[in-house]
């Protein structure tokens, strides 16, 4: 069974968020619209750390299966398109937490990929968005 902080392999052997009620949301969203995709994971964690730092970041949408993001420099807001009252508003320091436990959660799911597409994502975006993010975190 694949355990990490926010997330754990449920019956069917998809991941599960298990972390807190106040990021339940946040955490639906990745679970429901990210998958397990790493360049998907990859490109969220990207996007929040630009908004994190550069004040002038336009809001970025991104649209899933169920949720609509939109990522900006005063945080990460998730909306439901099914569910009205399914959304929440996140700090960027949030957001990198769950989004980098769900990449760990990746590694351990499916470690054949994760590399190659870190990779693929710093060749075609000629920076690897996760240098440095464990000193970020303080992890």
């Amino acid at each position: 069974m694949i355990r990490t902080q926010y997330y754990v392999e449920d019956a069917f052997e998809v991941p599960e968020f298990s972390g807190p009620d106040e990021l339940s949301v946040l955490g639906q969203w990745v679970t429901a619209d990210i998958q397990l995709s790493p360049l998907s994971v990859l490109e969220a964690i990207d996007l929040v750390a630009e908004a994190k730092a550069n004040p002038g970041f336009a809001p970025e949408d991104l649209d899933g299966n169920a949720h609509t993001v939109t990522i900006s420099p005063q945080g990460v807001r998730v909306e439901n398109y099914f569910v009205e009252h399914v959304q929440g508003e996140y700090t960027l320091d949030d957001a990198f937490r769950v989004l980098v436990d769900f990449w760990d959660y990746c590694c351990l799911a499916i470690p054949e990929k994760v590399d190659a597409r870190r990779r693929q994502y710093t060749e075609e975006n000629g920076h690897d968005p996760l240098a440095g993010i464990r000193d970020f975190l303080g992890t």
